[in-house]
């Protein structure tokens, strides 16, 4: 499975009367989010066939970007999974449940994606995306078995109420693909610890 987690864009820093949830993409936001998608778009190998994001409205508007920019026809999912604060080990439920074929766009926030991120390729050094950052990896899930699975339910579909419940498959086998930084548009294989003068930020501040 081929997974593009996706760092929302730039987005002003108060929303009044909307909280948190309800902050917008800056003009700056949506012009890097845009560069970034068609950067995604370019390469058919990277460009997604499941979008999946936040449901809140900065996350939703990058994701709705990426998907015109590549041309996508399906519908682009929110997933309460993919909000700040869930467990990692939800998302990797989902996953591991879901039949994808092409790969998978995840649209959502830090330090959120960074947990992500290490759960599947374990102690790497991966300190966080910048806004519109883009890290791809590519992920094994133990077991293909719809059975594996069962009661997890993907975005828009309905969990099945007699399944039992499910712990979360084991992780950290994931290879990694590339981490785009939007800044410069410059993708590498590599993920190389940051500079002093220049900390990750883990933090959703806008």
């Amino acid at each position: 499975m081929d997974i593009l987690l996706v760092r929302h864009g730039q987005a002003v820093d108060e929303a009044l009367g909307l909280g948190d949830a309800g902050r917008w993409l800056t003009t700056k936001g949506r012009k890097v989010s845009r560069k970034v998608a068609k950067w995604i778009a370019k390469n058919g190998k990277r460009r997604p066939t499941v979008i999946w994001t936040s449901p809140l409205v900065r996350a939703v508007q990058t994701a709705e970007i990426l998907a015109s920019e590549a041309a996508f026809k399906g519908e682009v999912l929110a997933c309460a999974q993919l909000s700040p604060g869930h467990d990692p080990g939800d998302l990797l439920k989902l996953l591991a449940a879901a039949a994808i074929e092409g790969p998978i766009a995840l649209v959502g926030h830090e330090p959120s994606l960074s947990l992500i991120a290490n759960a599947l390729l374990g102690d790497v050094g991966f300190t966080g995306l910048k806004k519109s950052g883009v890290l791809g990896l590519t992920w094994d899930p133990p077991s293909s078995d719809p059975d594996a699975a069962p009661g997890a339910a993907v975005p828009g579909e309905p969990a099945s109420s007699d399944a039992p419940p499910t712990s979360a498959p084991t992780a950290r086998n994931a290879r990694l693909w590339f981490v785009l930084d939007p800044a410069r548009m410059k993708s590498r294989k590599r993920i190389d610890p940051l500079p002093a003068a220049e900390p990750a930020s883990t933090t959703d501040e806008a």
